[in-house]
């Protein structure tokens, strides 16, 4: 019997352990350990002296993200400035995700081909900016302690909490703080509205108690204090975007009704497929029209609703309130994405794969109200059969069109890793013979798109200080070795 059981708790380990070693192993395929881009303003922001705590003092500082000041005097000290390092914190948190979540499943004992289908979508590469870029980790770290906040209200919710538990889940949110930057703002309203709900109807036990209904007014307020207080910070956040518009909002909506519209929209198209698949729809083709993109996040958006549908009329709400923190949070994200980038102007911005972590907790969360519906229709096939067979046709066939958009991308980026990995090469190359190159020539080959003498500066910084790929003995092999 033992042995059984633990066979059972294997089958739901197995998929998460492969998806971190693939993830693992295409971040070595894909990348060189140099800094670039963003790394650039933190350079010259931060660096040399990073344990100055004045900087980390300032009114904007939850803007920041707190949690960097540290993990950042931890890897110049212990790493001469390695990206590697921060990419390795991006596999922590997606190793958070898909732990917690397979904690779930298994409690939930969802079957093996809907953990495929959200395994697939977890590990989608069509966030490869997010898990090569370094600096991106502490969002794939918050999306992983989301999750866990999300299973211990899913405690309280059904009754099966404990003490640490709800300790921890009450001081969760203003931790969240130190991690989260602006995606605190879904996170706490999610938390809001489950406490909300929890508040009126009693969590899955109409009948809670008051210890139950105490917890859900200690978490409300925790996250109603933890946004509050980053609202304040921002307020005192100055926001630099190169290429942005200066118009406002309603100006945009006015003149171009339909741009805020299609940029939501393809939002959610970019959770199903990549924005290099988009771009070349067949390698070496056409882009994907613009119609077709729209329409595939138009199916995505009904998957959204569906799902709610599904969660709702079948009652899923008294057993679990887990799915639907995911679906919330995850629409949050889009509306979040679309509010802050909408100033760029384009409709296809929104497809960049640096939103891919943000998109897909709510694609996560619809596989998860599909996948208890498939056992739900199982256990009640004679009551309005033919209505439960079509609604499970349609679940999984978005599932399907889903799985497919990421399975392709994968795809895609898998067979063009060798050249990103060359552009890294590329990149390191040029900065340790960067008085050869032209400033503008420069910047372009390290995607900094402000003023050049801020990236000769950054450069100046880690050559003074040995770090990243001035910290080898033989910086050559920095160009010709795979890091």
């Amino acid at each position: 019997m033992r042995s059984r059981e633990a066979y059972h708790r294997i089958k739901y380990i197995i998929l998460p352990v492969l998806g971190i070693i693939f993830t693992a192993l295409y971040i070595y395929a894909a990348s060189v350990d140099v800094v670039y881009s963003d790394y650039i303003r933190l350079i010259n922001e931060y660096l040399p002296d990073v344990s100055d705590i004045s900087k980390l003092l300032v009114p904007d500082i939850l803007t920041r993200i707190p949690m960097t000041f540290l993990a950042r005097l931890v890897n110049v000290l212990s790493f001469d400035y390695s990206v590697t390092f921060d990419r390795v914190l991006g596999l922590i948190g997606l190793l958070l995700i898909a732990l917690g979540s397979a904690g779930y499943m298994y409690k939930m004992n969802i079957s093996f081909k809907w953990q495929l289908a959200f395994y697939i979508v977890l590990f989608s590469l069509n966030k490869w900016e997010i898990l090569l870029n370094g600096t991106s980790w502490p969002h794939l770290v918050s999306f992983g302690l989301f999750i866990i906040g999300y299973r211990l209200i899913d405690l309280v919710w059904t009754g099966e909490s404990d003490t640490r538990e709800e300790f921890a889940l009450c001081v969760l949110p203003l931790i969240m703080l130190l991690f989260a930057g602006e995606y605190i703002v879904s996170f706490a309203c999610t938390l809001i509205l489950v406490c909300a709900m929890g508040l009126l109807l009693g969590g899955a036990n109409s009948m809670a108690g008051k210890r139950e209904l105490g917890i859900y007014r200690l978490v409300l307020m925790s996250a109603a204090l933890s946004l509050f207080l980053y609202m304040l910070s921002r307020h005192f956040a100055v926001w630099e975007h190169a290429g942005a518009t200066d118009q406002s909002l309603f100006k945009i909506m006015i003149e171009e009704p339909k741009f805020i519209p299609k940029f939501l929209i393809k939002s959610f198209a970019g959770a199903a497929i990549g924005k290099e698949a988009v771009d070349s729809v067949v390698p070496g083709g056409a882009a994907m029209p613009s119609k077709l993109v729209l329409v595939i996040g138009c199916v995505v958006i009904l998957g959204y609703f569906f799902a709610l549908i599904l969660y709702f009329a079948n009652d899923m709400l008294e057993k679990t309130v887990f799915p639907i923190m995911l679906i919330v949070s995850g629409g949050a994200n889009h509306v979040l994405v679309t509010l802050a980038r909408w100033i760029f102007l384009r409709e296809d911005y929104a497809l960049s794969s640096r939103y891919g972590a943000q998109f897909m907790i709510g694609i996560l969360g619809m596989i998860l109200v599909f996948s208890m519906f498939g056992k739900m229709r199982r256990s009640y096939r004679r009551t309005d059969e033919k209505r439960r067979m079509i609604a499970g046709a349609a679940a999984i066939s978005i599932t399907v069109l889903i799985v497919a958009g990421n399975c392709y991308t994968d795809y895609r980026e898998l067979r063009i890793a060798k050249y990103r990995k060359a552009n890294y090469r590329q990149m390191a190359e040029t900065i340790v013979n960067y008085e050869e190159y032209e400033p503008e020539e420069l910047a372009a080959t390290m995607e900094w798109h402000k003023d050049p003498a801020e990236l000769i500066s950054a450069i100046e910084i880690i050559k003074d200080n040995k770090l990243n790929v001035f910290s080898k003995p033989q910086i050559a092999d920095n160009t010709t070795e795979d890091q």
